[in-house]
C-alpha cells in the first residue's frame, strides 16, 4: 500500500488528533518521532547521542541504571568496560539454560523490574535487589544481602551456621564452657565463661542477648523457687502439723477421724 508523502514546510498546529472534513492536514502533525519543532516553525530531526560501549558476548537486553549500561546474562560474565554491568538471572530449575530474550527491564522502587525469556520458553519475572555492598570488619546479621565490591552480578543473602549448637532453654544444666545460641538466630553464639553454685542451670525466661563484642549476659535463678515434681503414683506431702481442718482438729492426715462419714 502507497502512502502520499506531502512535504511540510511550516507547521501551524503543532501536534493535533483532530481532523477536519478532507482528511488530513498538512499545516498539522499527527505524531512525530525523533524530531522537533523550531521557532520558524519547520521540523527538524532530533540528533542523536553517539555512545561507543563494547557489550560482554553473549549477554541480553540493555538498560541504563545508575550511571552504568546493564545488561543480562545466566552466569556470571566479565565486563572489560567500566561503564557496563552484567547482572545474572537464572532460569529456576535449570541453570544452565541460556537467556533467550529481555522482553522488559526498567527501574522499580530504586531496583531494576526484569522480565526475561529463557530458551525453553520460561518467562519469568525478576526485581533485581542488590542489597549492601560488601565492607571489611562489617558486622551483618542474618538475612542481610551483601553483593560482592567488584560486581559479578549476583547477591548473597547471609546465613549463620548454628550446627551443632543447642538453642536456648529455660532451667537447663551449665558447664563452664558450654556454647549456647538464642532461640531466634542473631547470628551470634555464647560461651559460658563462669559458673556459680552446685548445680548452675539456666533461668526461666530467655535473658536479652548483646550484640557487641566483650559484653556479657548474666543469668539468676533463685535456688528457693526449685522444686522437684512428684512422680506418677507417690503419695502426696504430709501437711504440716500448724494446718488444722474445718473442724479445728489439728493435722487432717494424721487424725484418725479421715475415713469418718459425717452426717
Amino acid at each position: 500500500m502507497s502512502m502520499r508523502q506531502i512535504a511540510m514546510s511550516a507547521v501551524k498546529a503543532g501536534i493535533t488528533r483532530l481532523r477536519d472534513k478532507g482528511g488530513a492536514s498538512s499545516d498539522s502533525l499527527y505524531d512525530l518521532l525523533n524530531g522537533y519543532v523550531t521557532a520558524a516553525r519547520t521540523i527538524k530531526c532530533r540528533p542523536g547521542t553517539r555512545i561507543d560501549a563494547e557489550l560482554p558476548e553473549g549477554t541480553k537486553g540493555l538498560v541504563w541504571f545508575k550511571g552504568k549500561f546493564v545488561v543480562f546474562s545466566h552466569h556470571v560474565r566479565s565486563s572489560d568496560d567500566p561503564r557496563v554491568e552484567v547482572e545474572v538471572i537464572r532460569h529456576p530449575s535449570a541453570a544452565d539454560t541460556p537467556i533467550k530474550d529481555i522482553h522488559f527491564a526498567l527501574p522499580f522502587l530504586g531496583y531494576l523490574y526484569v522480565v526475561a525469556e529463557f530458551e525453553d520458553g520460561l518467562v519469568r519475572h525478576y526485581w533485581l535487589e542488590k542489597g549492601e555492598e560488601w565492607l571489611p570488619g562489617h558486622v551483618y546479621l542474618p538475612g542481610t544481602l551483601v553483593r560482592p565490591s567488584n560486581g559479578n552480578g549476583l547477591a548473597y543473602r547471609v546465613e549463620s551456621d548454628r550446627a551443632g549448637y543447642v538453642p536456648w532453654a529455660p532451667n537447663v544444666a551449665r558447664a563452664l564452657g558450654d556454647v549456647v545460641v538464642p532461640i531466634v538466630d542473631n547470628g551470634y553464639r555464647y560461651v559460658a565463661t563462669e559458673v556459680i553454685g552446685d548445680s548452675p542451670r539456666s533461668g526461666t525466661s530467655e535473658p536479652v542477648w548483646p550484640t557487641n563484642p566483650g559484653e556479657v549476659v548474666i543469668e539468676e535463678v533463685d535456688a528457693q523457687a526449685q522444686y522437684t515434681v512428684p512422680e506418677a503414683g507417690a503419695g502426696s506431702a504430709t501437711v504440716p502439723p500448724s494446718v488444722t481442718d474445718r473442724y479445728g482438729h489439728g493435722n487432717a492426715a494424721n487424725s484418725t477421724a479421715s475415713n469418718t462419714e459425717i452426717r
